[in-house]
């Protein structure tokens, strides 16, 4: 065990609490804009914002705090706003897989290559093949019709995800570099 002060990582309760503060501020904010600034246009397709604080979550925190995130906005967006709907975990851990993904790809790190992939996972993959099984379960929804009817979802959503998120990114960084944020 190396007795290195200066290698050592120190726990920091200060930083620590704060950190818990604002991973709760982006849960709240994804929970106020699913409940808000989410549009439906159809039953079959949902515009919405709520990526914008995970992605803020994945980029300060990394996985496990974009993940956190993602999944308790998730269950807690279903307490406080259900619509009559049931929470079914399975569409909560992928959420979370969208986090982890996007904390994986982005945290620290401002690419272009790095958010086409973050995008393509929670829209193509995610989107595309993992909700249509889950409504499949949930609903009894055909799994291929559930792809068809998700197409225009996922077309908008891809590219509101690769217009606001890079420029954020950028923002973030601006922050971070004036010691606005750590």
């Amino acid at each position: 065990m190396d007795n290195n002060p200066e290698k050592r990582k120190k726990f920091n309760v200060r930083k620590s609490t704060t950190d818990l503060a604002v991973m709760g501020i982006l849960t709240a904010l994804c929970i106020v804009i699913a409940m808000f600034l989410t549009i439906r246009p159809s039953s079959s397709i949902k515009i919405t914002l709520t990526f914008i604080p995970i992605v803020i979550a994945a980029y300060l925190y990394g996985p496990a705090g974009a993940g956190t995130v993602a999944g308790l906005a998730d269950i807690l967006g279903y307490v406080f706003n259900s619509g009559g709907g049931m929470l079914f975990l399975p569409i909560t851990f992928s959420e979370i897989a969208v986090g982890i993904i996007f904390g994986l790809l982005l945290h620290n790190k401002r690419t272009m290559p790095r958010i086409i992939l973050g995008v393509a996972f929670a829209q193509l993959v995610v989107s595309t093949f993992v909700t249509p099984i889950w409504l499949n379960m949930l609903y009894g929804m055909d799994y291929l019709t559930n792809i068809y009817l998700r197409i225009p979802q996922i077309l908008i959503m891809t590219a509101i995800e690769m217009i606001v998120i890079p420029p954020m990114l950028k923002l973030l960084e601006k922050l971070r570099s004036a010691k606005v944020i750590e």
